[in-house]
């Protein structure tokens, strides 16, 4: 009872049903939208949607409810009364099974195994198979076992179990269906059908059938017919056909039966018990005619099967077998005379039937594959659109492939298509042939949507992480389906780019590497990982705060910046990863596409500010481009290819690191969003260096358990974090840090700090060290504060090196200032200042830097630029001299400023 009515406040939640009588009505739709879903409402089972021809929308609360079936060791602990109490509960809530019927058969064990999962537990359901020999199904929150599901204990070749506790209910029986699974054999033999369980698709049961044989030799009863009711899945067709054909060599009767219904592939025998789906005799032949075909020897005796199936006897008709498509075709004028004629011969109409179909019909091969329509998904952005194909042909793995409607509505461009993604795989139909096979694969009846993004990361529509074969929901790790996309919640949804590559790893993660770290990069690198962290939520904490800052990582050559972000990357799980982009080296659209590719994912910039003895082929990189990165705006705007005005703007939905040799030459704006952490080779010893090499050496697979982890924590880390963030901002301005921009950037990361010494670093991480990785974010904040408040560095040595140059004066000509030097202004030439430094000996800064960097001048504020200045001064002039007496005046463009120094006589 407690489960239901969980179950029945989680479905009210989402459908927000009305009850009428025994009913619920009027529920929202999760796929059309309309008020039309109805289940019952005192045991809800199947939630079903009544436009069954417009959606048909239809899912089991098991499913919708998934959340609720995961734990059963702490909903229903097991007593000293009953011991068995999680093991029942499972078998009645997420199985459907009468438990009374079961008692004896099953125990509650635990499971662990501390060489694989270290310090992790599930309650089991548990059957003896035989001495020594069990199986069990792990009960409490399986996903933490990756694939594991069930456990074997001893060798099971050739035994099976059986509900039927009378070995002659087996021997007697017409039929014996065998299945994969105990619980699927449970469904079925509570439904009247005599079943028994392989245990696995790689078990032939002998012991079973030599105990059946010799049982049904001492009854001197015939053998019953053995039935292959595996799963409908490539593993379990692939050995239903299999055991079939062995079966028929040992002398058996024998054919097959797959669970399928039209809408959904997937489901098991225990699936269709669950629904009410075996018991009509309609149902039961339709799951035997799917094996059938299947078995069947040749491509004429399935089409045979298919004709005569329900007395559909269609004329024309496509159809699969043994990997390959065909065409059946049947000469209505000569089945009628041959039918007549065999009425002659043979002793039953049936038979008359069957030879006249014989040489009437005409079975043509019209593929070398099999062609499966998955899915139809949409780039809402740029308006296209593809139909998800799974292409088969039992030899090569089964491809999935987009085709265009231009593809699959002409042979020729359907054939192009189908080569060019697997090898051999031939059409050899008509246009006509290949229209009805896609009418049929393509039937918006069948085939479903999936949602699409165009890149790699955090979605914010879908609140939902997407990778190239993992997704992160609600704190879950997916694996990608055999169909290329993840259900994550009520939607279907995938990426459509391939790069970057980022492989998660969802076993359990210990941070055995911490310690190591910090020896390392103390608490600079502290810093960075708290940073890199916030990284994977960048798109929730702007939803919030509007922003997520920068990060300025530089230093000496040498310090081990590079070392630092591999070993970022690897975290990230990110396969193959350079260290980052050149935005100097790279096209504006390389640039902008690799920010616009992921989404909670750092983009690194590098050497975007090298220095170089060759002229400059191009400009270089104005970080002011980035500015709006900040706050997640669009970063760059493109057309589509439309008959319309529409463009292309995607936002930013990273974050964004700078890694060079020198700090960044850049605006106020720019500076206030970004946190500055410099490294230098001081401290580097060899044992140190032994240190790094251990840490940096660690395995890809490691490494990569920890965005997982932190993916896993999403809700706590932050929760933790926007808890702390608000405290820590408020002390950053009392203790003086007034700029409210670097304030905030400051006290986010700081925030992250706690998350990640909370969540993720816990029982690892000390408190000194969190102490001591605050503190100098503070120091940082300040000193970022005080910076802007001064000039650049940059501008600063430009300035020492100008009143040096003026402080020669050499003649009354020589002075770089075109104005005089008590005035309130001064103007000067850049290309002057220039070259007077070059034969003073002087150094200077890049003068295309300058040019950006001189408007941001705060002790000579910038006024104006390229203002013609008549002057008589000629401080470098190369044909007269720094002695030369002149005095004819000439015109001048000069970079105007303020003078500090005009009243200082």
């Amino acid at each position: 009872m407690k489960m239901q009515q969980k179950i029945d406040d989680y479905i009210n939640q989402i459908f927000h049903f009305k009850k009428v009588g025994e009913w619920y009505r009027e529920g929202k739709c999760p796929q059309c939208s309309k008020k039309s879903c109805y289940t019952h409402a005192e045991s809800p089972r199947i939630i079903k949607c009544n436009h069954q021809n417009n959606c048909g929308y239809e899912e089991h609360v098991k499913e919708i409810c998934a959340d609720l079936f995961k734990d059963w060791s702490n909903e229903f602990p097991k007593t000293k009364e009953n011991p068995t109490a999680s093991a029942d509960a499972y078998l009645v809530e997420a199985r459907g099974f009468d438990i009374t019927k079961l008692k004896g058969m099953y125990t509650q064990e635990l499971f662990n195994n501390n060489y694989k999962y270290p310090g992790q537990y599930s309650a089991t359901v548990r059957f003896k198979i035989a001495e020594g020999v069990f199986w069990e199904r792990l009960i409490d929150r399986p996903e933490r076992f990756g694939d594991q599901k069930a456990n074997i204990g001893g060798k099971i070749t050739g035994y099976y179990w059986t509900y039927h506790e009378k070995f002659d209910d087996l021997c007697i029986s017409k039929e014996i269906w065998l299945t994969e699974g105990i619980f699927n054999s449970i469904a079925l033999s509570f439904n009247k059908i005599i079943s028994a369980a392989t245990l696995s698709t790689n078990n032939y049961p002998t012991k079973l059938l030599e105990k059946i044989k010799e049982r049904c030799e001492t009854l001197k009863v015939p053998t019953p017919i053995l039935v292959w009711a595996f799963d409908n899945d490539p593993s379990g067709r692939k050995a239903a056909a299999k055991y079939h054909q062995r079966a028929i060599e040992a002398g058996w009767q024998s054919t097959a039966a797959f669970p399928v219904l039209a809408k959904e592939s997937n489901l098991d025998w225990n699936d269709l018990h669950e629904r009410g789906l075996l018991t009509e005799a309609s149902d039961l032949k339709r799951y035997r005619h799917a094996g059938q075909l299947h078995v069947a020897e040749t491509a004429f005796e399935a089409a045979q099967l298919i004709y005569n199936y329900n007395d559909q006897r269609k004329k024309n008709f496509h159809f699969t077998h043994q990997f390959k498509t065909y065409w059946f075709n049947l000469d209505n004028d000569k089945y009628e005379k041959e039918y007549d004629t065999q009425l002659q011969i043979q002793d039953s109409t049936a038979a008359a039937e069957t030879e006249a179909l014989k040489r009437a019909g005409k079975v043509e091969l019209i593929c070398e594959a099999i062609i499966k329509g998955l899915y139809f998904q949409r780039n809402a952005v740029t308006d296209e659109s593809w139909y998800y194909f799974k292409i088969i042909d039992g030899i090569s793995e089964p491809v999935n492939a987009t085709f265009t409607t231009e593809q699959f509505t002409s042979k020729q461009n359907f054939t192009n298509r189908l080569l060019s993604t697997m090898k051999g795989a031939w059409w050899l139909g008509s246009d006509k042939q290949l229209q009805t096979l896609m009418l049929r694969e393509t039937d918006k009846r069948y085939i479903k949507e999936v949602k699409t993004i165009d890149f790699i990361g955090y979605s914010k529509d879908f609140r939902a992480y997407i990778f190239n074969k993992h997704a992160v929901y609600k704190g879950k790790v997916i694996h990608i389906n055999d169909q290329d996309f993840y259900r994550t919640g009520k939607v279907d949804v995938k990426t459509l780019s391939n790069s970057p590559v980022v492989h998660l790893n969802p076993e359990p993660f210990q941070p055995a590497w911490w310690k190591d770290f910090y020896e390392i990069n103390k608490e600079k690198g502290l810093i960075l990982l708290a940073w890199w962290t916030g990284s994977f939520f960048a798109e929730q904490i702007r939803e919030k705060h509007y922003s997520y800052p920068f990060m300025e990582y530089v230093g000496q050559a040498g310090a081990g910046k590079s070392s630092l972000i591999d070993f970022f990357w690897k975290l990230s799980a990110r396969v193959g990863a350079k260290e980052g982009i050149n935005p100097n080296s790279s096209s504006p659209a390389a640039i902008h596409r690799s920010m616009a590719q992921v989404s909670n994912l750092p983009v690194v910039f590098i050497e975007g500010d090298r220095k170089t003895d060759q002229k400059q082929s191009k400009q270089k990189f104005d970080w002011d481009e980035l500015k709006d990165a900040f706050n997640g705006q669009n970063i760059r705007s493109r057309g589509l290819k439309t008959s319309g005005n529409d463009t292309y703007e995607p936002p930013f939905r990273g974050a964004i690191l700078i890694s060079q040799n020198d700090p960044i030459n850049a605006s106020e704006a720019i500076l206030s969003r970004t946190l500055h952490i410099y490294v230098d080779m001081q401290g580097h010893t060899y044992e140190k260096k032994l240190i790094a090499n251990r840490l940096y050496g660690i395995e890809f697979s490691e490494a990569a358990k920890f965005m997982t982890h932190c993916l896993k924590q999403e809700d706590n880390i932050l929760n933790t974090f926007f808890e702390k963030f608000g405290e820590i901002e408020k002390e950053f301005h009392l203790s003086g840090i007034t700029h409210t921009r670097i304030a905030l950037c400051h006290a986010q990361i700081s925030a992250m700090i706690d998350a990640l010494a909370a969540h993720v670093l816990k029982d690892t991480i000390d408190l000194e060290e969190i102490c001591d990785a605050k503190r100098l974010l503070e120091e940082m904040a300040r000193s970022r504060m005080n910076d802007l408040s001064d000039d650049h560095v940059l501008v600063k040595q430009f300035w020492e090196v100008y009143e040096y140059l003026n402080s020669l004066h050499r003649t009354a000509n020589f002075s770089i200032n075109h104005h005089h030097h008590n005035d309130p202004t001064i103007a000067i030439n850049l290309n002057e200042i220039y070259k007077a430094a070059a034969r003073n000996f002087q150094s200077l800064p890049d003068i295309n830097d300058m040019r950006s960097l001189l408007k941001s001048s705060k002790k000579y504020k910038f006024i104006e630029m390229n203002k013609q200045v008549r002057t008589t001064s000629y401080p470098v002039d190369q044909g007269k001299g720094l002695d030369a007496e002149i005095t004819t005046p000439r015109n001048v463009k000069c970079w105007i400023f303020s003078n500090p120094n005009q009243f200082n006589k």
